[in-house]
């Protein structure tokens, strides 16, 4: 072993240890030589980390390193230490001392929705929260989106007290705590806010009475709301119409409690026209003058503490009755195992000199993760331990929102200054060439200045690509928003087509990489590229593009029990074990899974509907057969019996997402399997008695939290992409990564819970730390004020993130680079670097290419009516193994080029969408489609369909009738287009196989059939008109669908324009 690898044994060893450091390494290396010279012994080794597999890699490592030494003993004798997650040995206390503390001597663990179940039960019964339950808007509870699903403000609420129970417990504060104790915990935060807030004035009413006055001066003035909203008076943009709405809406009772209504009676660029230019703009000056006064009205600082009260009161109460429970019923939960060992510890000192005697040594990895529990634990073994070594960086601490604390590594190596070779340096790095880690470096000192310690490169190989390759996205030729109302395509959607034809070309380009393993060149496959970004959702829409290009990919994403085998599985189950359930067999009948999503098909289906017979099909007929010997059998063993009689993997081996289809059944088995095995204890505690197919559904969706991510259908898939957020990709490393998301910048959300500590050393931190709640203000700059302390702590988070995400890079960094960045983003702090290297040119270090729209096969301009537009479909071969099954967007074209020309034609009235900016694309999308469908195949369910997404157009008149004119002017198009129509076929199911066997499936939005021909239409809710994109993915879908003889045609429903292929 490298003696540069080993340290010294001494009491007290602080390590910083970079990116590719050897870390690991060098903790093996020190403990197999500290074994070898007898300062400790093999089984009196205490080493902690944070995941059990590094736990167990850890263990491994240091055997092999004792074998390599020939210390086969030591060895053996390794495997009665202590190397472990800090949570395993904490139960471990627990279970040795459970006789003495009067404890369950074999404690169950909660499982998380057990947990969960357990805190919302207490929640129930928990009185100091009912003042914000009886008033949610007030304390700003008002309901929205979380992710793709609506959350109601009572569940806000909840989520929010969820998470303060996990900063109290991270803290180890609020179990058992004393009255004093709370009221300490209540002086710290609320003094916080009432610092930032500033000087309220005393005299609350005469504030309101003066912005009254100034209303009520209005409503004397102009006593018809109508006539001052119009255009030619104050409402001359909807901002404004806004501003006149809410001020006839006004109540002097609202004045009293209702701070959204100041906020929005405030002035703001939108309603400088009425100051600048209306005869009596001193009425709207007057309450613009007399909303800022909000900024020192006590209201909103008397709301936000008594806010905070509620809040913390009611965890304090949450916590008591939850540890009551448990307790009674011998149950433990992963906080339990760190705080109640570290509280016996430290009430019992004999229990702890007994502990602390078993070890010779302690070792405590990835320290920036740990939270002040798990080291208030750990320091009692400390102060005991003859050596001590501690091994962390300070860039890596990214774990913040799983209760850890960078600042106690930083408050550590801060007072173990003073002693005498304390504080190590690992500054090597193993990992990256010598080129990727100059650049590293010069971000790192961009990143962290004078903090950052600079890492000397130890890779001995070298890379035929340049370190890195920035791709810039000019804003001459790019939207930075996908949906913006240009004819310029939008960075994130069509960007996301460039980005995966740029690696597309990197697989099949004949690049060469170092084989991390051999040591020797070969050519790069998919599995040696990662793509990085902040969030899972840009990752998705990511894996989305790449799977149309042809490349697998390997992601963890959620959505297990939403997928379709999934899903009519689990209809199949419960309909053949309760005959009654009409849902289930409907649903598993019309299953897109087994092309049974035909309208025609649902309307025979109800048609034929009676209670005795049920729905009448071949499908029931073949199933229920099984009923009899199926369900007395255990859950995994009904599941088997129904795919082995369906054949459901043979279904799915043709479907576009087969592989993954199988591996969720595949997951759906082994929880059947785990199912059966529960005790009745734990079923009892989620509230669920026995064990049937109903029941197991029930376990299914309350572990949906915990069970609903995907499973990988090939772990080690060589070809397939490797797409992970910045978190996840800690500690792992590709020879090649594209980072993205650097033209981003996290804003601070409110309302905040962090942890927070006063001045002093790491005692200080560890006993009088406490968590800070920030409430959120209407008033604009108070919001300000309160997001300044949250702005150092944000910023260097996602520094942080950033910096891990590129040091995983051995070969080569793939930066795009959006140009009009956010200020504050990733790119604000390495654009710099990145200027600097272009001006010096392309080198082995850096290369840079512009991304024209034409990289995502984009016509540059829009489409003018009866524009014919002349396209060019690409062959985009990839070298590796051949799909068997393709959706064909972005899908390789076999015949090298196809010439076609595409003509515009004009229908009104196109439909405006802007009500609907609050959804995501994919929410639109599924609406608009869903619209279509309904009018076409179900018109008298429209009105139905109108209203699905909520807070749009459901008491929106209006917007109805626009919707439905919308709907009957495409209609007269089409009828324009091919005669008089026979049918309208709408989401229409498809699969066969093109010239190559390979299958083609998909969804189909419209097939219209008319005298004069039948054509394929695909609708486009997006604001921009690019059609060229997508007419080799209809040409595919058309082929199979109606053959080549029918046409194919876009509807940009936002224009009301319509594009219609025309081959040549």
């Amino acid at each position: 072993m490298s003696n540069s690898a080993i340290l010294p044994a001494q009491k007290h060893t602080l390590v910083k240890a970079g990116a590719g450091a050897g870390k690991t390494y060098t903790i093996q290396s020190t403990l197999a030589d500290w074994v070898k010279h007898g300062h400790v012994k093999a089984d009196r080794i205490l080493a902690v980390t944070f995941t059990t597999d590094a736990a167990n890699q850890m263990r491994e490592r240091i055997r092999l390193s004792l074998l390599k030494e020939g210390l086969m003993k030591e060895a053996r004798l390794l495997q009665k230490s202590t190397i472990s997650t800090i949570h395993a040995f904490g139960l471990e206390i627990l279970r040795t001392f459970a006789f003495e503390a009067g404890n369950s001597p074999a404690p169950r663990q909660l499982t998380e929705p057990e947990q969960n179940i357990l805190l919302r039960e207490a929640l129930d019964q928990v009185s100091a929260i009912h003042p914000l339950l009886d008033d949610l808007q007030r304390f700003d509870y008002c309901g929205g989106f979380k992710g793709d699903e609506y959350q109601e403000g009572v569940d806000q609420l909840t989520d929010t007290i969820l998470s303060l129970i996990g900063k109290f417990r991270s803290l180890g504060k609020g179990v058992g705590s004393t009255s004093e104790e709370v009221r300490a915990l209540l002086d710290q935060a609320q003094a916080v806010v009432t610092d930032t807030y500033g000087q309220a004035q005393k005299n609350a009413a005469s504030i309101t009475d003066d912005l009254w006055r100034a209303i009520e001066a209005v409503k004397s003035e102009y006593p018809d709301r109508q006539e001052l909203g119009r255009k030619d008076q104050w409402g001359n943009n909807e901002k404004a119409r806004d501003f006149v709405a809410d001020i006839y809406c006004a109540t002097r009772e609202r004045l009293c409690s209702d701070w959204k209504l100041w906020s929005k009676l405030q002035f703001n660029d939108k309603l400088k026209k009425i100051h600048e230019k209306h005869p009596r703009s001193d009425l709207a000056a007057s309450i613009w003058n007399a909303a800022e006064k909000l900024n020192v009205h006590p209201g909103p600082l008397c709301d936000g503490l008594l806010h905070i009260e509620c809040l913390i009161t009611g965890v304090i109460e949450v916590l008591d009755k939850y540890q009551s429970t448990k307790k009674q019923a011998g149950l433990v939960d992963y906080s339990d195992m760190v705080h109640l060992a570290n509280d016996i510890l430290s009430n019992n000192p004999e229990w702890l000199e007994e502990i602390a005697g078993r070890y010779d040594c302690l070792i405590i990895d990835e320290f920036q993760d740990t939270n002040p529990l798990q080291y208030s634990l750990l320091r009692q073994l400390q102060a005991r331990s003859k050596y001590t070594l501690i091994v962390g960086d300070l860039k890596q601490s990214i774990m913040g929102f799983q209760g850890s604390d960078s600042r106690l590594f930083a408050t550590l190596l801060q007072d173990s200054e003073s002693l005498p070779d304390a504080v190590k340096v690992l500054d090597g790095n193993w990992r990256s060439t010598p080129e990727v880690m100059g650049f590293l470096n010069d971000v790192g000192e961009k990143l962290y200045g004078d903090r950052y310690q600079s890492l000397v490169p130890k890779a001995a190989y070298q890379s035929d690509l340049p370190a890195v390759h920035a791709l810039r996205f000019n804003k001459d030729y790019w939207n930075k928003d996908a949906n913006a109302r240009s004819d310029k395509p939008g960075f994130t959607k069509e960007g996301n087509v460039a980005l995966a034809n740029h690696i597309a070309g990197l697989l099949r380009g004949g690049t060469q990489v170092t084989d991390k393993y051999t040591g020797r060149k070969r050519p790069i496959r998919g599995s040696d590229v990662a793509v990085l970004a902040r969030g899972h959702k840009r990752l998705m829409r990511f894996a989305d593009v790449l799977r149309a290009a042809g490349m697998e990919v390997q992601i963890q994403q959620p959505g297990f029990l939403g997928c379709d085998s999934v899903q009519w599985i689990l209809n199949v189950l419960q309909g053949l074990n309760d005959s009654r359930d009409k849902y289930a067999w409907l649903d598993l009948l019309t299953s897109p899974l087994i092309r049974g999503c035909d309208t025609g098909q649902l309307e025979t289906l109800l048609n034929g509907y009676s209670e005795q017979s049920r729905f009448e099909s071949e499908l029931t007929e073949r199933l229920t057969h099984l009923r009899k010997e199926m369900t007395t059998q255990p859950i995994k063993s009904q599941l088997l019996t129904i795919i082995e009689e369906v054949r459901l993997f043979e279904i799915v081996r043709i479907h576009p997402k087969g592989q993954q289809y199988r591996a969720n059944l595949l997951k759906l088995l082994g929880l059947a399997e785990a199912f059966e095995a529960l005790q009745s204890e734990t079923l009892n505690a989620m509230g669920i008695a026995g064990k049937n197919s109903s029941t197991f559904q029930v376990w299914l969706k309350q572990n949906q939290g915990v069970n609903d991510e995907q499973p990988e259908p090939d772990p080690q898939a060589e070809n397939a992409v490797v797409l992970k957020t910045w978190h996840a990709s800690k500690g792992l490393e590709w020879p090649v990564v594209m980072v993205l998301d650097a033209e981003k910048c996290a804003e601070p959300r409110f309302p905040s819970i962090t942890m927070a500590y006063p001045a002093g050393g790491i005692e200080s931190m560890l006993q009088q730390s406490f968590v800070q709640i920030l409430p959120r203000f209407d008033d604009k700059a108070t919001q300000e004020r309160f997001a300044v302390l949250l702005v150092d702590d944000e910023t260097e988070t996602n520094k942080n993130l950033y910096y891990v995400a590129l040091t995983r890079a051995r070969e080569q960094i793939i930066l795009p680079c959006w140009e009009g960045y956010s200020d504050g983003a990733m790119l604000d702090y390495i654009e710099p670097l990145l200027h600097a290297q272009s001006e010096k040119g392309e080198s082995v270090f850096y290369k840079e290419n512009q991304i024209l729209p034409s990289a995502a096969h984009f016509f540059e301009g829009g489409a003018k009516e009866d524009e014919r537009i002349t396209l060019s479909i690409t062959t985009k071969d990839l070298p590796e193994k051949r799909q068997h099954t393709i959706s064909p967007s972005l899908a390789s074209d076999p015949s090298g080029q196809q010439k076609a020309v595409a003509e515009t034609t004009k229908y009104d009235p196109a439909l405006n969408l802007d009500a609907f900016d609050h959804l995501s694309a994919d929410g639109l999308g599924t609406w608009v489609h869903r619209v279509y469908q309904v009018y076409f195949m179900q018109p008298r369910l429209l009105s139905k369909a109108l209203s699905l997404n909520r807070g749009c157009i459901e008491s929106d008149g209006h917007m109805q009738r626009a919707v439905i004119e919308h709907l009957e002017g495409f209609k007269a198009h089409m009828e324009q287009l091919v005669g008089a129509v026979s049918k309208w076929d709408c989401e229409l199911q498809i699969a066969g196989l093109n010239s190559e066997g390979q299958v083609i499936s998909g969804v189909v939005d419209l097939v219209v059939r008319g005298e004069q021909g039948t054509l394929l239409v695909d609708h486009k809710s997006s604001k921009e008109k690019a059609p060229d994109s997508y007419w080799h993915q209809l040409v595919k879908y058309r082929d199979v669908a109606i053959g080549s003889g029918g046409g194919t045609a876009l509807n940009w429903l936002r224009h009301g324009v319509c594009h219609r292929l025309r081959e040549n």
